[in-house]
């Protein structure tokens, strides 16, 4: 006789006696999967204290809506960074992707959205993925070789040396291993200088970039007070050697000598 299912339901009994194993069960649903991660973190924080989004709140991070320039996507991601490097409690990857994702707005947080509603549902995100989608989408390999050939054809010009140096540090976040050493970044920046400025520069050897932007400061201001004492003497010259100023004078008639009859 076949042995009865009676207290075994969870298989049926062979003629051996032993067991059937029970089927699998059903895939996990988004609440059993959000369940199990918080089961995790629970467990994880009796050994390990982790930075809440207040704590993160704390430091003040930037949001961020939508980039005016290419680079001010890494910008903003570099500012998150150094944000969290601010926090006295550790803070997880997945803990400041999602920090950083709650900064997002306008067309950076319809972004976000659109990409995070097409991955897995058990999917958990991290901070080196999320810098990877999020640069990808903001810094455009097109725009970045515009910019890197602006970089490149940038001279001063008529410009003064501050404003020249500032439209260079700007560029140069484009130009890659063309300034990637101090010695290119001076190098190219001096190459960019009026004649003028490399006449006299050209003379004197500087070690580093900042060292030769204030050297040219220095020069710049010395070749415009020469030009304004320069101008102040042409003024004055001009003033003082005016030619002598005659006043015309008509003779009156001379009066008749004879009286009338």
């Amino acid at each position: 006789m076949v042995g009865s299912t009676r207290g075994n339901p969870g298989g049926f009994a062979g003629a051996s006696g032993s067991r059937t194993p029970p089927p699998p069960p059903p895939p996990p649903g988004l609440t059993e999967v959000l369940a199990a991660q918080t089961e995790l973190l629970c467990q994880i924080a009796q050994g390990q204290q982790w930075a809440s989004y207040q704590d993160f709140l704390s430091t003040q991070p930037p949001l961020f809506n939508k980039a005016e320039e290419p680079l001010d996507a890494d910008a903003w991601i570099r500012t998150i960074e150094s944000k969290v490097s601010l926090l006295t409690i550790p803070c997880s990857k997945a803990s400041k992707a999602y920090f950083a994702a709650q900064q997002l707005r306008g067309v950076a947080r319809m972004w976000w959205d659109n990409y995070h509603g097409m991955l897995p549902a058990d999917h958990v995100v991290t901070w080196d993925e999320i810098k990877m989608a999020f640069r990808r989408h903001h810094i455009l390999a097109s725009i970045f070789e515009r910019k890197l050939n602006e970089f490149l054809a940038l001279t001063q010009g008529s410009r003064a040396i501050l404003q020249y140096a500032q439209n260079f540090n700007h560029l140069c976040q484009y130009a890659g291993y063309h300034v990637d050493t101090n010695a290119k970044k001076r190098d190219h920046f001096r190459r960019g200088l009026n004649i003028k400025l490399q006449e006299g520069l050209n003379l004197v050897w500087v070690d580093t970039y900042n060292e030769l932007v204030n050297m040219a400061i220095t020069q710049e201001d010395f070749i415009n007070a020469i030009h304004a004492e320069k101008k102040r003497k042409e003024s004055v010259g001009s003033s003082g050697a005016q030619p002598p100023r005659y006043r015309i004078v008509q003779n009156a008639p001379a009066a008749s000598s004879q009286k009338a009859p």
